[in-house]
């Protein structure tokens, strides 16, 4: 017979399935007798309706002359043929060989359509046929699945339907065209007979020498999906619920089949390890008894895994069963079509259960979240490190790398970071990023150091963020300049001293920008070290008193004399006011003193020259210049207050021969007499506010004067600070200055009432 009438046969349930099982299995393939899988299997065997199951539910059937009876279901306690027979569990379809087995049923829930029946195996198991006797109305539509997976999947078995077309539409009805075709059946869904009737469905045991897979099982699950009912409109009569009397009810259920051996046992034993819900009675089928020095014939659950081929029925162990490369971190394997067929037909062998933190299909590469030890080889006892990746760093979901591979790149250990993170462990930020948070996607965030502020080749602080700022320049880019620094970017050391000047400026602060320090009144430039135009700076010796203004002390020639001075070509002018006071020796003179600017200590300074005798040699030479004395001591001196200055000029001693009873002076006269004036001047450079220029615009050639002192410039033969007096020898002060050459005149009044202060 060929291979072709063979599976013709199995799908139309022709072959006829043989009575005892083959012993002998040397002459080729054999297979263990068959029987209830349902056997010992209470626990595994649910349901997703039964009635009763909370609390008593009524329901109704229809007998004869339409007169309903009703009972109630209380499925609460298991069957007890005498204390529960109103109990409809699902346990109760497994056969039992009862003399009066019709009194217990499995029975669901009133009105309910969809309901499904599920038997959970312990192992692979191949499968024959199957059997349901009902109680009621068989289904109007109902489907059989089975899993090879233990659940996971599961793949339909036949389709059951009163009307396919309405209930299955994409299904055929048949016949099927090949081994592997799903048809729909409607011979065991007609409303007749109402009780007793069947639903089989049936594989011959040949098939397992060709497709296995279509014949094995770990689970099967039965769904109804629609109820047979006969519309109430018809029955004659008004029923308070017409769903009371339509549900699932089944008297017997058996599943039969054998152990799977592939062809390669003749009889099934016992499990070992079986759950503890796996009930061991006679008659129940077991696993498939152990041969040829194999832990299971078909290499499902093996002390040493084996199968790496096709294996093939009735054809000798050795040929198919090769043990599988676990690298000694699995004890199962089992076969994989697929995986056979993408090695080129060398072997399908798929390790199971890998141990030791590995996985893959011989165990070899560690799973998810741990990585292989660099030193150690796979088949090592601990070959895998739990990867240590940091969770702010590393891409969310991901997990470090499993080995080291130069030719992919691969690191063994090596994390996946975010864009900004570096590290095997994705624990650090890249160079010049910082604050490494799982919350950032992209996981630190750039420093932004500028590169104007910030030392070259620097990186900011990964924790904080700060950057490495050059001298002189802060915050935490590195953006900005020190207080009392400007101008970022403009020098080698990243910004500038304002420098601002201590007397023109209100403090060392300037502008950032361009260094602009903030001046007093009348004071401008970017240092503040500049009069503003009209202003000038006060001198030291700026409050100046005139020595030809002074009184003479008690005791002195009250009629001081004064001596004009002239300006000349040629000639340095070290003098102020007009000239000189004629004072001898012995005599002195007393300078008032009423405006002080503000209570500070003063230098008080006599400046004097001495008149010499005119030597008879003009060219000899000699020039003796200015002289000064200076307190030695600073006084304080306070505004709102006068204050007397008393100089007095002591007797030369009369011990010395050569001592003249005069001053000598650089003079051109021959009289003796010693000229003096008075200085007085602040430590400061800068007087607040900055006085004007008030250049007198008679006697001066602009509005414009010095910037220290004030000095105008003045016209011809005037003189002053302000260009308001002529120079002596001369008169006539207008706005052509002064004329020179005034008539003879060698002396001055006597001093006025109140002192004359230059500069005022």
């Amino acid at each position: 017979m060929s291979l072709i009438q063979v599976l013709k046969g199995a799908i139309n349930i022709l072959l006829i399935r043989p009575q005892h099982a083959q012993h002998d299995c040397g002459a080729g393939s054999c297979h263990p007798a068959l029987g209830d899988l349902l056997q010992g299997r209470s626990k595994r065997l649910t349901a997703s309706s039964t009635c009763g199951m909370s609390s008593p539910q009524k329901y109704c059937i229809i007998g004869y002359l339409e007169v309903e009876k009703c009972f109630l279901c209380d499925s609460r306690y298991p069957y007890n043929p005498y204390t529960q027979h109103n109990s409809h569990t699902v346990e109760n379809v497994i056969t039992a060989f009862e003399p009066e087995r019709k009194k217990k049923w499995w029975q669901s829930e009133n009105g309910i359509d969809h309901v499904s029946i599920r038997l959970d195996l312990e192992t692979l198991f191949q499968f024959s046929h199957l059997i349901l006797t009902f109680k009621t109305f068989r289904p109007a539509a109902m489907l059989v699945e089975r899993s090879t997976d233990f659940g996971q999947t599961w793949k339909v078995f036949r389709y059951f339907a009163h009307d396919c077309a309405a209930s299955f539409p994409n299904i055929s009805t048949g016949p099927a065209k090949s081994v592997g075709d799903v048809v729909c059946d409607s011979r065991y869904s007609d409303i007749e007979p109402s009780t007793e009737g069947e639903v089989r469905s049936r594989v011959s045991p040949a098939l397992s020498s060709f497709l296995p897979d279509l014949i094995t099982l770990t689970n099967l699950r039965i769904n109804f999906t629609k109820l047979h009912t006969l519309g109430d409109a018809l029955l004659g009569r008004r029923h308070s619920d017409p769903l009371e009397k339509y549900y699932y009810a089944i008297y017997e259920m058996v599943v039969r089949g054998s152990c799977f051996c592939n062809g390669h046992a003749s009889q099934c034993d016992s499990m070992q390890n079986l759950r503890g819900d796996v009930f061991h009675q006679s008659g129940m089928v077991r696993r498939s008894l152990i041969i040829f020095g194999l832990a299971t014939c078909n290499c499902r659950l093996l002390n040493v895994s084996m199968q790496t081929l096709p294996l093939k029925p009735g054809v000798g162990m050795h040929r198919s069963c090769l043990c599988c490369n676990c690298n000694s971190h699995s004890s199962r394997c089992h076969f994989d079509m697929a995986v056979y067929q993408a090695s080129g037909g060398v072997s399908g062998g798929v390790c199971e259960d890998c141990q030791d933190n590995t996985t893959g299909q011989h165990c070899d590469t560690c799973k998810p979240s741990f990585y292989q030890d660099p030193l150690k080889a796979i088949s090592d006892p601990r070959p895998c490190l739990p990867c240590s990746c940091d969770p702010a760093g590393t891409l969310p979901g991901a997990v470090c790398e499993s080995r080291t591979e130069p030719a992919l790149g691969t690191v063994a250990g090596r994390c996946p970071c975010k864009d900004n993170v570096e590290g095997a462990r994705c624990d650090k930020c890249k160079a010049n990023y910082y604050g490494l948070s799982s919350s950032d996607p992209l996981g630190c965030q750039p420093c932004n150091c500028d590169p104007l502020g910030t030392l070259p080749f620097s990186v900011c602080d990964p924790a904080t963020g700060e950057c490495l700022c050059q001298r002189f320049t802060t915050g935490q880019r590195c953006e900005r300049c020190l207080a009392g620094y400007w101008g970022l970017g403009n020098s080698l050391y990243g910004c500038s001293p304002c420098d601002c000047d201590i007397g023109g400026s209100q403090n060392n602060l300037c502008s950032l920008q361009d260094g602009q320090c903030e001046c007093l009144p009348n004071i401008v430039s970017r240092q503040c070290n500049e009069p503003a135009p009209g202003f000038f700076f006060l001198p030291l010796d700026y409050y100046i008193y005139e020595a030809e203004h002074a009184r003479p002390l008690s005791g002195s020639d009250p009629d001081l004399a004064v001596v004009f001075r002239p300006p000349s070509a040629g000639r340095a002018v070290t003098w102020t006011g007009h000239g000189f006071a004629r004072v001898p020796s012995g005599a002195g003179l007393r300078f008032a003193i009423s405006n002080v600017p503000f209570a500070m200590d003063f230098d008080i300074t006599v400046r004097y020259e001495p008149e010499v005798l005119v030597m008879s040699c003009a060219s000899c030479g000699v020039v003796i210049g200015a002289m000064i004395a200076i307190l030695q001591t600073p006084v304080c001196l306070e505004p709102g207050t006068e204050y007397f200055v008393d100089v007095y000029f002591s007797q030369p001693s009369a011990s010395d021969k050569k001592a003249k009873s005069f001053i000598l002076i650089d003079s051109v006269s021959s009289s003796v007499t010693s000229p003096l004036r008075l200085y007085f001047y602040t430590l400061f450079w800068f007087s607040f506010p900055l006085p004007a220029c008030k250049c007198n615009p008679q006697g001066s050639l602009n509005a414009s004067c010095s910037r220290l002192g004030g000095q105008c410039q003045c016209k011809a033969n005037v003189v002053g600070r302000c260009c308001d007096t002529c120079s002596a020898g001369s008169y006539g002060f207008g706005f052509h200055g002064c004329y020179g050459e005034c008539p003879a005149a060698s002396t001055l009044p006597g001093p006025p009432a109140h002192p004359n202060v230059s500069g005022l």
